[in-house]
């Protein structure tokens, strides 16, 4: 609660305020206050990214994905699909020749993951959290995210390359 005292000779105008505490936003501000904790460290001294936050579908190949869907800043599967895909858009950059995948969700592990750096459908598998040199390096980076497990739900992926 917050008290401003305003005096003027004569008067005085006290106005209270107060924050509203629900238990939804105490667990929302609980969530955030957590994920605010986590870091994502580089440990490959990786030069470049290309970040994904899901908060909307802008780094998103809409027409070549399939049976996926944001909900609530999430990547995840559309209700009644037992798998889909997600491909980004192609980001221009200088050549990539290694990349390091890591990403925050729940059941990562239910999702294989892709990358492809020349623009065309031979598509390179990528284990999360593992640096991995680039078979066919080049400058036109996508992401090929492959879900195949109804719980699978990604808040956030980045590429980190060189």
């Amino acid at each position: 609660m917050v008290k401003f005292s305003f005096k003027v000779p004569g008067e005085t105008m006290e106005v209270f305020f107060n924050k509203e505490r629900s238990i939804p936003k105490l667990f929302k501000d609980r969530i955030k206050k957590d994920l605010g904790q986590e870091t994502i460290v580089n440990p490959h001294k990786m030069k470049f990214s290309f970040n994904f936050t899901f908060d909307n579908e802008n780094n998103i190949d809409s027409v070549s994905s399939s049976a996926v869907e944001l909900s609530e800043s999430k990547l995840k599967l559309v209700s009644g699909n037992e798998s889909g895909e997600m491909i980004s858009i192609t980001k221009n950059t200088s050549t990539v020749n290694s990349v390091h995948i890591l990403a925050i969700g729940e059941v990562l592990d239910g999702a294989n993951y892709y990358i492809n750096a020349v623009g065309t459908n031979n598509w390179q598998q990528i284990t999360l959290d593992t640096l991995t040199d680039v078979t066919e390096p080049g400058t036109k980076l996508r992401l090929r995210i492959e879900i195949n497990n109804t719980s699978t739900r990604i808040d956030a992926i980045v590429i980190l390359h060189k």
